[in-house]
């Protein structure tokens, strides 16, 4: 158990705040639920109330905010990592480097050095232990960043490479790009992964508030109550929107269940045909469509937002 002090340090140091500006976070845990569509409908928004908003959409292992936003991902930057690079010269076949990688990234076959088999994930243990200094630097890409720009609105975006496995260096790197940019935003709005995971962890370092977004379903009911507990643990007050809330499922308990997480249903979102036509034009619904209602309610998110952090 982890005592309570050192707790307190933990979370201090997982939210200090990077950029002067508030940041709040739409997540949820399981997929399909329309995180996605409610983060990109709250920043429209709050851009249209005159307000700079920065969206990050941190689902970097599946990026499609610029889709539903009709925006063309621009400025890519490459995302990179150091992997070690065998100097066969200074090798004396010592094995250090291969027993401490955690990963098993490297093997040592019985004639000649040590060969990079495994997913890499840039630590550089092997770099520092070996006695020899017979590792080098070499370069590998992981994934890129991009940055575009609509009116008031700013989209940075990260991409995971297929076949990679460390998404939350590409959150770091892309957290990293925003907060280098000196965007003048006036809010971050944070669009992470689905699940519990070390990205979504790490795209909610820094948050405000977050909203957590599931559906009247039992997989939906079950994945909250994770989503919930989770930010409990990183001590982050929570809203719950309720998507598609007309369908039939288990209301009751999804709502006892936030009461009993410190969480209270913001919003309800019911199945809108107009959200659905809104992305097949790739133009957010409150934009499309403002007098849907989902568009009415996502719109009163914003200006909850708004009034909250932005007066």
């Amino acid at each position: 158990m982890v005592d309570a002090e050192l707790r307190d340090k933990i979370l201090a140091a997982l939210h200090r705040k990077v950029l002067d500006i508030p940041v709040v976070a739409v997540t949820g845990g399981k997929g399909g639920v329309g995180k996605s569509t409610i983060a990109i409908n709250i920043a429209a928004g709050l851009a249209e109330m005159g307000h700079k908003v920065a969206l990050m959409d941190a689902d970097v292992e599946a990026p499609d905010d610029h889709i539903m936003l009709g925006i063309t991902l621009e400025k890519p930057l490459d995302i990179t990592i150091n992997v070690p690079d065998v100097d066969a010269g200074k090798c004396t076949g010592c094995r250090i480097c291969v027993d401490i990688c955690r990963r098993n990234a490297l093997f040592q076959p019985r004639e000649g050095v040590p060969v990079l088999i495994g997913d890499c994930n840039g630590c550089e243990a092997c770099m520092l232990a070996c006695p020899e200094g017979a590792l080098g630097k070499e370069g590998k890409k992981i994934g890129e960043t991009y940055v575009s720009e609509r009116d008031r609105l700013l989209l940075f975006t990260g991409k995971l490479l297929p076949a990679i496995e460390e998404s939350s260096m590409v959150v770091s790197a892309l957290r990293d790009r925003l907060c280098a940019s000196g965007t003048g935003a006036d809010l971050v709005l944070v669009d992470t992964s689905p699940g519990i995971h070390c990205n979504v962890i790490n795209a909610l370092r820094g948050a405000d508030a977050v909203y957590a977004v599931t559906e009247p379903t039992t997989l939906g009911a079950h994945d909250l109550e994770r989503t919930l507990k989770l930010l409990g643990i990183l001590g982050l007050s929570s809203h719950l929107i309720l998507n598609f809330s007309d369908l039939p499922g288990p209301r009751e308990k999804i709502a006892a269940m936030a009461r009993a997480l410190d969480a209270e249903i913001s919003c309800e979102l019911p199945v809108d045909e107009q959200v659905l036509k809104s992305h097949v034009e790739g133009v957010p619904a409150v934009s499309m469509f403002p007098d849907a209602v989902s568009s009415v309610c996502m719109r009163r998110i914003a200006e909850d937002i708004a009034t909250e952090y932005l007066q």
